[in-house]
């Protein structure tokens, strides 16, 4: 944990370019370069990154969302929470929205779009977060594509995603 902290703070200061930069940079050999190069483009073309910081939670997924009667009662686990955008907490919810606590899969992106459908009825995204929301959701999707062995379909589920030429 503190190393994740440490680095953590070392990006703290980092803009979204930069950031995702890194990554592709550094933790995402894994992903095959049509991916790498398509993440790059749309990081080279989105806007200045002028998205407000916020405490966010970085973990909102089913596994910490408490229900009863059919509303939200409580929400969970919040040891990954960080100072960060909503809307990369947002991109990240969308693609971690089904995942519990074994054989964590994707769910489709129809229920991607349901779920900002959702969030945007109460606080629909400004016009620079609209020009950020496919990066963060294509970065996220990516991060969770797993070295070697995919058993519960990352990888086809992120490549999906890839805009296509």
């Amino acid at each position: 944990m503190r190393a994740d902290r440490d680095e953590r703070r070392q990006r703290a200061g980092m803009g979204r370019h930069a950031v995702i930069t890194e990554w592709l940079d550094t933790r995402a050999e894994q992903l095959p370069a049509a991916a790498r190069d398509a993440l790059r483009g749309l990081v080279a073309s989105a806007p200045p990154d002028r998205l407000p910081r916020q405490l966010v939670h970085f973990d909102f997924r089913s596994a910490n969302v408490l229900c009863a009667d059919g509303e939200i009662a409580a929400v969970l686990d919040f040891e990954e929470a960080r100072h960060d955008h909503r809307l990369v907490d947002l991109a990240r919810a969308t693609i971690l929205l089904g995942t519990r606590y074994h054989d964590w899969g994707p769910v489709p992106p129809e229920v991607h779009a349901r779920f900002l459908a959702g969030y945007q009825a109460v606080r629909p995204l400004t016009p620079a977060e609209s020009g950020w929301w496919d990066v963060l959701l294509l970065w996220q999707a990516l991060a969770m594509v797993p070295p070697g062995e995919d058993p519960t379909g990352w990888g086809p589920s992120a490549l999906s995603r890839l805009p296509q030429s």
